[in-house]
């Protein structure tokens, strides 16, 4: 964004090869696949701030020139409207925290499709619960709250490695990462004190990450042996019928 803001221009990273390139320290803190951008917001020769835009890896590694432009313009009207309040008076400051907007589409009241869908995920073997975009619990089963060994009151409106300490260790932390910035599935493993390994698999969108939780065997659980096969039988001789049981 720096850099965005002293070159008055658009400042466009590719992938992670290009990001090693030009910003090896930060590559270096995010080693994951995505696409960034950073533009100016500039009005009447007074900078007002940036625009920093993130795509999942998957994506191009081309800006076209509507997307080019489509930014340009954006950067405009967001510069007329910072500076229209700054003239008036109440010019706009940073918040506290980000505000998270719901993609386009998404429903805001509870409809029965929803306890549909909650009644479906309670019918899976296993637990799931989601996050939103900035990584809060907004929803867990049954399943998934027993395997955490937390209740409702401590899991939503929390992040995990919050609410969980034993969730608060790096692995995790860069999966959850990974999952964010590439928009690509990711799992770790967690040992759940004392004792109990469990799987975490990491599905994410625009909207957040659903996340799928079962028990897992770790260091120290006895492995998972197939059951031994049964002897072979003997081929059938020349002119014996074939059976199988």
């Amino acid at each position: 964004m720096a850099d965005a803001l002293r070159g008055h221009n658009l400042v466009w990273l590719a992938g992670q090869e290009e990001l090693a390139r030009r910003y090896p320290q930060l590559a270096l803190v995010l080693p994951y696949p995505f696409a960034l951008g950073a533009a100016p917001i500039t009005t009447d020769g007074t900078q007002r701030g940036g625009l920093v835009l993130h795509w999942p890896g998957s994506r191009s590694p081309q800006l076209r020139p509507r997307e080019r432009d489509a930014i340009g313009d954006v950067c405009r009207r967001l510069g007329s409207l910072l500076r229209d309040a700054a003239d008036s008076g109440h010019p706009v400051k940073p918040g506290a925290g980000p505000c998270l907007v719901p993609p386009p589409g998404t429903r805001s009241s509870v409809s029965s499709e929803a306890r549909f869908a909650v009644d479906f995920a309670e019918r899976l073997p296993g637990g799931c619960c989601g996050l939103d975009g900035d990584g809060r619990i907004t929803f867990a089963t049954t399943t998934a709250m027993e395997l955490l060994g937390a209740g409702p009151s401590d899991l939503l409106g929390a992040r995990p490695w919050e609410a969980l300490p034993w969730l608060n260790e790096p692995v995790a932390q860069d999966r959850y990462r990974a999952a964010v910035l590439s928009r690509g599935p990711t799992s770790f493993t967690a040992l759940r004190p004392p004792d109990r390994w469990l799987s975490f698999r990491l599905y994410p969108n625009a909207s957040g990450i659903s996340v799928r939780i079962v028990p897992a065997p770790g260091a120290g659980a006895p492995p998972v042996r197939p059951p031994s096969p049964s002897p072979p039988l003997p081929p059938p001789r020349a002119g014996q019928p074939c059976s199988t049981t």
